[in-house]
């Protein structure tokens, strides 16, 4: 599971290269996007001594045509794959796209994709911002198997403060408990600020930030 820093992903190579299948066209793409990959994980090992040393020899400063051998391109090209399948941010996968076989990149996986459809948030969207609400899910512990059990709702506010007292006023309104003791939630509660941390403190609720006034809520299990 690999994170990045906002910035990382700001820079990220999302998409690798679009206009060509031919090996010798490949191997300088997908190598330079895996050294991106390797410094921002600090990973030097990510590609390993063979495998750099094809690539000197077959598209290096100082590689010729004699150098080449077909065999070796698409072994490299193979290793540099699984590579930057290994670096790929949490909840994506490196390969080509369905929709062309030529468009090499970064995808959401399938799982992924299928839970934050139910969340309301298109997978298709933005990948930066994407990967950036995937990392926040996991880091709560949300994942495609438990989403379903744990996606609340949304709420809005141009702050977390203001998204959270929002919430909390829906659930009390949807939940019929106008009638309810005045020592239960939310009565105790001085606003409905108070009313939102209460149901953070006490009931595992969360807020993951999707969009400048959009907010989604979850709940531990």
């Amino acid at each position: 599971m690999n994170h990045y820093t906002p910035e990382q992903l700001a820079a990220f190579p999302w998409i690798v290269t679009c206009d060509t299948l031919r090996p010798e066209d490949l191997l300088p793409k997908f190598w330079n996007a895996a050294e991106s990959c390797a410094v921002w994980l600090d990973r030097p090992q990510l590609l390993n001594a063979e495998t750099l040393a094809n690539l000197q020899s077959l598209v290096g400063e100082d590689s010729s045509a004699d150098d080449w051998d077909d065999d070796d391109a698409a072994q490299t090209l193979h290793d540099l794959t699984e590579a930057l399948n290994d670096a790929a941010p949490m909840g994506f996968h490196f390969g080509s796209s369905d929709g062309d076989g030529a468009c090499f990149g970064f995808w959401l996986t399938e799982d992924w994709v299928e839970a934050l459809e139910h969340c309301g948030v298109a997978g298709d969207s933005d990948p930066e911002a994407v990967a950036a609400i995937v990392a926040e899910l996991d880091a709560l512990g949300v994942t495609p198997d438990n989403v379903e059990d744990t996606f609340q709702g949304e709420a809005e506010g141009y702050t977390e403060e203001h998204a959270g007292a929002d919430y909390a006023q829906q659930l009390f309104e949807d939940s019929g408990l106008q009638n309810a003791s005045c020592d239960g939630w939310p009565f105790r509660c001085i606003d409905w600020g108070a009313a939102w941390t209460e149901l953070v403190i006490g009931d595992g609720y969360s807020l993951v930030q999707w969009s400048h006034a959009r907010w989604l809520v979850f709940r531990s299990v």
